[in-house]
């Protein structure tokens, strides 16, 4: 598998074009960690097991460490993120994320809200699948199995009519341990669910099943 295709692909084509090779790139290098480091299959593999997935999906998942933007791939999918502006300014990270066309959210700002997803929605009526982390933040607390919901992603289905996809990763934490410096490399287990059909339905009845379905998947991977 070619992962770098040198960066002149960085310079390629239109915004459009340059940010849907820049998330192919990431979900490549994003395949091939997870392969490497936490046995998850290749990414033919992964696309193989994922293919009643539709063609474009809102992924809504929990979040508990700091690499669930990594493991998030195990969809097999590009995907473009909402994340904190601050996380946009970093250096690398924050310069992969913008070239991926990632949008922006200042946390508490009502205009920020408003624009992100404002952005959202023109990613999501392009063609793009989207990755929303619902809880806002990291769920520290281990006796906390999700964080409260917030509607973002929610309205967004509801609006444009895209399926839900949940993703619960199974004890993310454990591999990255808040404060810690150091990875505990294991297997990593997660569940996908089938899609979500959103058309004609409300954001808060697809906030309700989703919160639903997502509680009955941690408790599977418990078992």
């Amino acid at each position: 598998m070619q992962v770098a295709l040198g960066m002149s692909w960085v310079l390629a084509g239109n915004l459009d074009t340059r940010q849907k090779l820049a998330q192919r790139q990431r979900l490549l290098w994003s395949a091939m960690n997870l392969n490497w480091f936490f046995g998850v299959p290749p990414l033919s593999d992964i696309r193989s097991s994922t293919s009643e997935l539709p063609g474009q999906f809102i992924l809504v998942s929990n979040h508990r460490s700091n690499l669930d933007p990594l493991f998030v791939f195990v969809v097999g999918r590009p995907l473009f993120f909402l994340s904190k502006k601050s996380v946009l300014k970093t250096p690398i990270i924050g310069w992969w994320m913008r070239l991926c066309g990632d949008v922006p959210v200042e946390r508490g700002e009502k205009a920020s809200r408003e624009k992100s997803l404002a952005a959202m929605r023109e990613r999501l009526q392009r063609g793009d699948s989207l990755l929303i982390f619902p809880e806002g933040t990291r769920q520290t607390d281990p006796q906390v199995e999700l964080g409260a919901f917030k509607d973002g992603a929610f309205n967004l289905a509801s609006q444009t009519g895209v399926p839900i996809v949940l993703l619960v990763l199974n004890n993310s934490d454990k591999v990255w341990e808040k404060g810690s410096l150091f990875l505990k490399l294991q297997p990593l287990r997660y569940q996908i669910s089938s899609p979500i059909v959103s058309s004609g339905r409300s954001a808060e009845s697809l906030k309700a099943e989703s919160i639903e379905k997502m509680k009955e998947m941690v408790q599977s991977l418990r078992v």
